[in-house]
């Protein structure tokens, strides 16, 4: 057994990304002085010198804000924030004009401003300005997010809870169908083209099993029971089940646990169907021979982080948040609720999970962060 602590090549950069900015103004030293300010508070800054051009660069580009002057020819500052208000209602904008009035501010903010300053303005207006719209703007931005995870985790719920209770009626009338199938089996003689009818019949059903356990499997994945456990004993369970295919497969397994690590309270039987399902996972992706590292450590923020990085596999960035979606798979046979069911479990457990592909090492990494706190 290996011990020690590896780079991670699975963690996300923690730095929020920078604000997005463009300035629309005909008038190339306020432009260019405005961009100058804003990207020195770290923000990314583009730049139009008309209406028509912004309008152009806001059906490629994504901006949280547009700061434009008022008086513009061909199409004015308050033409355009009712443009960018009616197809990018999430965009903010702050009017900027050398001809301020009560009259034109008015105006702005009736189409939809955040806010309105008068040239010339001094650096630190403009700055405190963006920075009060973009704190706004985030702030909303964040609540939205929140909103539609909690939609969405309120929809998986009624789901899971509806798969679940539907896979358990299956259950009986499968089992029926199947004992049946083998007792005709037996009445038949073995050459009779008969047999191969029955034989096709048990192995639907056993597809339909495989389907409903997922199904019971996500539904449970909820119901969480915590007690004291240790995870490298849980992960060494698994590997020892996964051992025989291992084997078969040509794949090495390579442990790197950390000593004296603390048990941590988690559902023993949830988590070990976490790292059935992340090994099977890699299996496949990986096609053949290879290597799967799991490693446990500790992050001195309070968490235990559980790793498995495989061989001969390369996950798109692409696909790194979609495999983790119900009913998304790339195989021809199954459900896709496998990784499905990993993430509503270490999310039950408060933890987080991402997958990286690492093109250089022709590598993928599963990152399953877990609390050590209660």
């Amino acid at each position: 057994m290996k011990t020690g602590s590896d780079p991670d090549p699975a963690e996300a950069d923690s730095k929020p990304e920078p604000n997005r900015i463009l300035i629309v103004d005909d008038e190339d030293p306020s432009r260019d002085l405005c961009r100058q300010f804003l990207e020195t508070d770290g923000h990314e800054v583009e730049t139009c010198d008309g209406s028509e051009k912004a309008l152009t660069v806001l059906t490629l580009k994504r901006f949280d804000l547009v700061l434009t002057d008022l008086s513009m020819p061909r199409m004015d500052g308050v033409q355009l924030i009712k443009q960018i208000k009616y197809h990018y209602p999430a965009t903010d904008v702050i009017i900027m004009t050398a001809f301020g009035s009560v009259a034109s501010a008015v105006e702005s903010m009736k189409a939809g401003a955040y806010d309105y300053i008068t040239k010339p303005f001094p650096r630190d207006l403009l700055r405190a300005t963006v920075r009060r719209c973009l704190e706004s703007h985030n702030l909303k931005r964040e609540i939205s997010k929140m909103q539609q995870e909690l939609l969405k985790k309120d929809r998986l719920a009624a789901v899971g809870s509806m798969a679940g209770a539907i896979a358990h009626r299956m259950r009986n009338p499968l089992s029926i169908i199947q004992m049946c199938a083998q007792y005709l089996e037996g009445q038949v003689a073995p050459d009779q083209e008969k047999v191969q009818v029955l034989q096709a019949i048990e192995e639907k059903v056993k597809v339909l099993e495989q389907l409903t356990r997922d199904f019971v499997e996500y539904s449970r994945a909820s119901r969480i029971r915590k007690s004291p456990e240790y995870l490298e004993k849980l992960a060494d369970e698994v590997i020892r089940n996964c051992a025989p295919r291992c084997k078969i497969q040509c794949v090495e397994i390579e442990r790197r646990y950390k000593p004296g690590l603390p048990a941590i309270h988690v559902d023993a039987d949830l988590i070990r169907e976490v790292v059935t399902n992340v090994i099977d996972n890699a299996l496949e992706a990986m096609k053949g021979a290879g290597r799967i590292i799991i490693s446990i450590d500790a992050d001195g923020a309070g968490n235990l982080i559980l790793m498995f990085n495989n061989t001969g596999s390369v996950l798109s960035e692409e696909l790194q948040d979609k495999i983790f979606e119900p009913f998304f798979t790339t195989k021809e046979t199954g459900m896709g609720l496998g990784l499905a069911i990993v993430k509503q479990v270490i999310e039950g457990h408060g933890g987080k999970i991402a997958a990286r592909g690492d093109i250089e090492t022709q590598t993928t990494t599963f990152k399953i962060q877990l609390p050590l706190a209660t």
